[in-house]
């Protein structure tokens, strides 16, 4: 049957129908080209709501691999750059190498390796450099920070990282190490630090002085010698203020008068010689007298002589007493076999008095007075002197120069010194004196020696005896006269300046036996001697040899020198003031502390050229790597070195602090040797160094030439401290490790195995000097305890690579020291540790980055596959959405002209309504 066809034009069906399909095919067609231009089949859920899921876990994971080949990447960058530095590590390391053998070479000198060992210094600096500034993304690759960090409250407690700090337990959970350890240090015993001694330093030059005292609150600033005998000397005022009324002259040195010559006879007792002694007995044979010579400085010399008679000894007690000696005592001795008294005496004059007494062996009562003689030959009993009217001080020296039959011919030089400074020398080479007594003939006038007027007679001279005496004098004799005047009136003296000496035994030169050399008196005006140089040039006279001295001291003087001034306790100069006192020393003699550098013998060369003519620095080098300069001058003393020394020990090398007291003992100078202890060799520096083993050896290094001749050797080596340490728990107290040994001060991998404690050589230890060794002792102090804070790395910056502490430090190489052989041999095994020690980090580097290599080769494999599975859910079948699209566009079209179609129906009843 056939349907009807009804028209409608309200409710255009047909059209309506065509519209949906057309708006279907339209949504149908987006999709499609959705899916073409994304090249996507799931671009959103509702495409696909599993597969969206699936495909989106999937790019999860591929952008975490893609991430995780990124940072592989990234960690392979850096560990290039950590490689890259310790390449350079290498390289410094193979160079300090190279430098260390080269100082190895003994055909280097001292200040060669002094310079190699500045390039030395200078690449350790560069190495850690290199540690602490080695950085890839602002983090620290080679300072042991990416590892771990750690504090402590003592400066002198160091922790070196050598590694990763990540630990993981059986789970694996990861977690860094860290926490607050206790450390304790117990010295087992306490080693010993090295002490080395010097060359011995002797005086090179003449005229050196040493110990010098100046009286500068009195005026005296200066004081110098020229040609003086060795020994010590004074200067001394007196008579401050008063005006000498007289002059006066004394025998200082005679040369030539030791045989008897004058005899005399008379009635005294011998016991006289024992007048004033309330104690005394009347002498008899066999007796020992004693004979105390009381000489000028105060020191005194015994002879004991043996009586055989107790015979008449005419004037005896008057010339000793005279003559300056004193007599005590009496001791019994029953020897009377011996018939001579014979007594010889050093005056401080050096002229020896000789008294002879004989008697027949077999006498046995007192001899008559007729038969007694005492003999003389001292020349003050030759000579008449008289200067009671001289002006002027002078020394004199007289030398004999023929003698006749009753005369004598004498030459004469003197040095004068006015009593207001002025200097002048005069010469006599024709003085005759002849037999006589105070005859005319037999007086001779010596003002012109004085540089006075002959006229005024004020100076006299001549031979006392009326016969006989020239035979006493024999050509070549000499003598020497000191002669204090009083002033011309116009200036006169107000204080006298006294000096006196005595030889110093050890002197090659030395004449006698103990001698003290005589006062010489010089009378002065202070105010006119005032900022000047004043000479008390002097005749000294050996009187062994007969050799002159011709000296010269000098005193240089400022505005208060003044013996009238008045001060707070009257006037400035007071009697027995010392006015400066000093020691002359001998060429080869030992010096002493106060001796210039220049007066040294062993800083001259052998061309006689001075050492230090240029400022020489010395670098003193420790074993732990510290060094410190010191700079010496040619002016500076002995002591200005020692001290300079100590302070470079103490101070810039830091053991001061160690020490409670006599940190001024690390250096010393030896000026009185001790029988025992290290301070044995006069003359010598010791140089102690308290910090015990190799980290506290002290090694010199400069100018070759001034290092050899400081000469230092080893005279006690250093010996390690062993040490027994434990590690606790700092909260709980609970123990880690206990009762460990250590030799010297690094504890290694105890804490943890990539962790190592370094403490200070001195724990525990306390340094006291001992005055008996002249050293310092090392004693336990009772325990030491410190804190160590150890963290690992920061949450976010753990890492599995262990990249440790690549410091000199650490490397063990800050101590390296090539300024001797020696050391430098040492320093070559230190260097080959060190590049052990970067060449296994370095080997841990490479291995780290073929892994990190080999992962990114991985991550990019297991990337490319679950891409590949992602697209074959999620991607498009471009080919099958073609078709698909193609189909619709077809429907498109055709539903548009179905739609068209369906529109024009209603067309179609309007045609009716015609």
């Amino acid at each position: 049957m056939q349907e009807d066809i009804i028209m409608r034009i309200y409710h255009n069906i047909p059209a309506l129908t065509a519209y949906n399909s057309l708006n279907a095919t339209s949504n149908a067609m987006q999709k499609s080209i959705e899916k073409l231009s994304t090249g996507l089949r799931i671009n959103s859920a509702a495409d696909d709501a599993a597969g969206f899921a699936i495909s989106e876990k999937m790019r999860a994971q591929i952008s975490g691999m893609e991430m995780a080949q990124r940072n592989a990447q990234d960690g392979i960058s850096m560990l290039q750059t950590a490689e890259g530095a310790l390449g350079e590590t290498h390289s410094i390391l193979q160079r300090m190498r190279e430098l260390a053998v080269q100082a190895a070479n003994d055909t280097l000198t001292q200040e060669d390796r002094s310079y190699i060992q500045l390039e030395v210094d200078e690449l350790k600096n560069q190495v850690d450099d290199i540690a602490n500034t080695t950085q890839f993304n602002k983090k620290r690759l080679l300072d042991g920070s990416c590892a771990g960090n750690w504090s402590s409250n003592d400066l002198r407690v160091k922790a070196y990282v050598r590694g990763s700090l990540r630990e993981v337990d059986q789970f694996g959970q990861k977690s860094a190490f860290e926490g607050n350890f206790k450390i304790r240090i117990d010295a087992a015993s306490t080693g010993s630090g090295e002490v080395q001694k010097t060359s011995i330093f002797k005086i090179k030059h003449p005229n050196v002085i040493t110990d010098v005292s100046l009286n500068t609150k009195e005026g005296v600033e200066a004081v110098r010698v020229d040609n003086i005998p060795a020994g010590d000397f004074t200067i001394k005022a007196a008579n401050v203020g008063a005006a000498p009324s007289d002059g006066s002259a004394q025998v200082t040195g005679a040369y030539g008068f030791d045989d008897p010559t004058a005899v005399w006879t008379g009635t005294a007792a011998i016991e006289n010689l024992f007048a004033g002694d309330s104690t005394a007995t009347t002498p008899t044979t066999g007796d020992i007298i004693t004979v105390t010579v009381t000489n000028a400085d105060g020191t005194t010399t015994k002879t004991d002589v043996e009586l055989t008679t107790s015979a008449d000894v005419a004037g005896l007690i008057t010339d000793l007493t005279s003559a300056g000696f004193t007599v005590k005592g009496v001791d019994s001795d029953s020897d009377s076999t011996d018939d001579t008294i014979k007594i010889t005496v050093d005056r401080a004059t050096k002229i020896e008095v000789e008294i002879t007494q004989s008697e027949d062996s077999t006498a046995t009562t007192a001899p008559t007075a007729t038969g007694d003689s005492v003999t003389i030959s001292g020349l003050d009993d030759l000579v008449n002197i008289t200067a009671d009217n001289a002006e002027n001080n002078a020394s004199i020296l007289f030398e004999v120069v023929s003698v006749g039959s009753d005369s004598v011919t004498l030459k004469a030089s003197s040095n004068v010194l006015k009593a207001d400074g002025t200097m002048a020398n005069y010469t006599l080479d024709n003085i005759i004196l002849t037999e006589g007594g105070s005859s005319a003939g037999s007086v001779f006038d010596l003002s012109s020696l004085l540089g006075e007027d002959k006229d005024t007679g004020h100076f006299t001279m001549n031979l006392k005896a009326a016969t006989g005496e020239a035979s006493a004098f024999e050509a070549g004799d000499k003598f020497v006269i000191n002669v204090s005047g009083k002033g011309d009136g116009t200036t006169d003296p107000d204080m006298t300046v006294k000096i006196a000496g005595t030889q110093d035994q050890n002197w090659p030169d030395k004449w006698g036996g103990t001698v003290t050399l005589n006062d010489l008196q010089y009378n002065i005006n202070s105010t006119k001697v005032q900022n000047r140089e004043v000479h008390f040039r002097n005749y000294y006279l050996n009187s062994d040899n007969g050799k002159v001295y011709e000296g010269d001291i000098v005193l240089t003087t400022n505005g208060d020198f003044d013996a009238t001034g008045t001060g707070t306790t009257g006037p400035k100069i007071n009697d027995g003031d010392t006015l400066a006192s000093f020691t002359s020393a001998y060429i080869g003699k030992i010096a002493t502390g106060d001796t210039c550098l220049r007066d040294l013998d062993k800083f001259w060369n052998s061309q006689g050229v001075f050492m230090l003519e240029d400022p020489q620095t010395i670098t003193i080098t420790q074993g732990d790597g510290k060094s410190a300069k010191v700079t010496l001058y040619a002016t500076d003393t002995i002591n200005d070195m020692k001290n300079k020394l100590n302070n470079a020990i103490a101070s810039d090398l830091g053991q001061g602090q160690y020490v409670t007291d006599n940190a001024n003992k690390f250096v010393t100078f030896v000026e009185n040797a001790q029988n025992s202890g290290f301070e044995t060799v006069q003359g010598t520096f010791l140089i102690r160094s308290i910090i015990p083993g190799t980290a506290g050896s002290l090694t010199f290094s400069g100018d070759e030439d001034f290092i050899n001749a400081f000469a230092t050797n080893v005279v006690s080596k250093s010996s390690e401290t062993s040490f027994t340490a434990s590690l606790y728990d700092a909260h709980t107290g609970a123990a880690i490790a206990t009762g460990v040994t250590v030799t010297g001060n690094k504890l290694i991998g105890v804490l943890h195995e990539n962790v190592d404690l370094e403490f200070d050589a001195l724990a525990d230890i306390k340094a006291k000097w001992s005055e008996a060794d002249k050293n310092f002792i090392l004693q336990s102090a009772g325990g030491y305890e410190a804190i160590i804070h150890q963290t690992g790395a920061n949450e976010g910056e753990d890492m599995a690579i262990d990249i440790g502490n690549m410091s000199a430090d650490a490397l063990g190489i800050s101590g390296v020291n090539v300024t001797t052989r020696a050391s430098a041999m040492k320093a070559v095994g230190d260097l080959d540790s060190a590049i052990t020690q970067v060449s296994r980090q370095r080997a841990k580097i490479g291995a780290y980055q073929n892994a990190l290599e080999w992962t990114s080769e991985n991550l990019s494999t297991t990337a490319t596959n679950l891409t590949a599975a992602e697209s074959r859910i999620r991607d498009a079948d471009m080919a099958k959405e073609m078709m698909e699209f193609v189909k619709l566009q077809i429907l498109n079209q055709s539903g548009t002209s179905m739609l068209a179609q369906a529109n024009q129906l209603p067309q179609q009843v309007l045609s009716l309504l015609q």
